[in-house]
């Protein structure tokens, strides 16, 4: 997956969607993306794609803020700078972004969402590690997490209807695969093991 690509080609489409008469479709990277015209502070036109960006919205709200934890913790517990960077990069980017989608869902859904953290078992087993262990399991566990997002957003890119929202997914789906892509290269130049499947395969 080239992400510069996948940025460059998709962006002035989500964003001309908002300006559509009609139904538009495009495809960047492999990825198609019908969009209808959206407006702030209302819902998605069509009802099936209202319903959508309802329960994506929550979802990633909770899943956002379940990486925010863990990355409060690698802040703390990391070793390598490098690591402790990206962790607060994370912490600082999808807690903006909780906000906007909590912004999002009030706007056009009249609904309010705090996050759900009754998935958070696996932080138990960090909390016990250490040093390179904790680097190892922390960045392991990350890159599952990140997969898991980038597989929301591609959901998000084939049915959401704002420009906002495609905009965001199209960002989340950018940003997680560079941050997999980063967490890959340290843990085998570090520890010399690997971290989940290539990005190549996204």
């Amino acid at each position: 997956m080239n992400v510069s690509h996948h940025r460059r080609t998709r962006r002035p489409a989500a964003f001309l969607a908002a300006g559509a008469l009609g139904v538009s479709a495009f495809t960047g990277a492999g990825i198609a993306v019908t969009a209808v015209p959206a407006f702030a502070e209302a819902p998605a036109a069509d009802a099936q794609a209202a319903r959508f960006e309802e329960d994506f919205l929550k979802d990633m709200i909770d899943h956002h803020a379940m990486a925010v934890m863990m990355a409060e913790m690698c802040v703390d517990k990391a070793v390598h700078p490098e690591l402790v960077s990206t962790c607060e990069s994370i912490i600082a980017s999808q807690s903006a972004q909780i906000e906007q989608m909590q912004g999002w869902l009030q706007d056009w859904y009249g609904a309010t969402h705090e996050p759900d953290m009754t998935g958070m078992q696996s932080m138990h087993r960090l909390m016990e590690l250490d040093g390179a262990e904790f680097e190892i399991a922390f960045m392991r566990s990350m890159i599952r997490h990140h997969w898991g997002a980038i597989r929301e957003a591609e959901t998000c890119l084939h049915n959401a209807e704002h420009p906002e929202l495609l905009g965001l997914c199209e960002d989340i789906y950018a940003a997680q695969l560079g941050e997999i892509e980063q967490m890959q290269t340290w843990l085998a130049q570090w520890y010399d093991v690997r971290g989940g499947r290539p990005v190549e395969t996204a």
